[in-house]
């Protein structure tokens, strides 16, 4: 699927790799960008997955990322922090982190098949099955990395009514979370 970065596009891939925007144009594959420069726009769009963006006070730098169960199982998180450290020297002190809505514990049955040891953190058993807290691995993640400084929004979108679900409705739309540097 592309997606529209303002004025830069990329194709998502479910994964963890995170590309620049230096100029407008189609980007590539990946599933986060790093905004560095004035005048462009980010833009995640997602429905189910967690939109989060990670952000640099002192070094004024942003990295938005559509972290489903994939990206997150794969560390975008970690690529991101990565990504923010080498490139920019950043401190984990000086990082805030938003979640966004997405689909949440109460609502994300999977199969045993998909939890593997980076996820079991958020493995959530109610009534002989499996649910998986994606809230919970992304906050043990910010917090093995550092950061302590973090939003997360408290709307399930499959059960709030509020955002598109893909488990709730295969033939949705999507949302979307906007960020730009001033």
């Amino acid at each position: 699927m592309g997606i529209l970065w303002g004025n830069c596009a990329f194709y998502q891939v479910h994964g963890n790799e995170i590309l620049r925007a230096s100029k407008a144009g189609l980007l590539g594959n990946g599933d986060g960008i790093i905004l560095d420069k004035k005048g462009l726009v980010g833009l995640i769009m997602v429905a189910d997955c967690n939109p989060i963006v990670l952000y640099d006070r002192t070094k004024r730098v942003a990295v938005l990322l559509h972290a489903g169960r994939l990206g997150v199982e794969r560390g975008i998180v970690f690529r991101a922090y990565e990504i923010l450290q080498k490139q920019y020297q950043s401190n984990p002190s000086d990082i805030f982190a938003y979640v966004g809505p997405s689909i949440r514990g109460c609502c994300y049955e999977v199969g045993r098949e998909v939890m593997s040891e980076a996820l079991r953190v958020g493995e959530i058993l109610r009534e002989g099955r499996i649910y998986l807290d994606l809230i919970a691995v992304l906050e043990a993640q910010f917090g093995e990395i550092g950061i302590f400084d973090y939003r997360i929004s408290l709307l399930c979108t499959c059960c709030s009514g509020r955002y598109f679900s893909y488990r709730k409705d295969k033939k949705c739309g999507r949302f979307g979370m906007f960020a730009s540097l001033e």
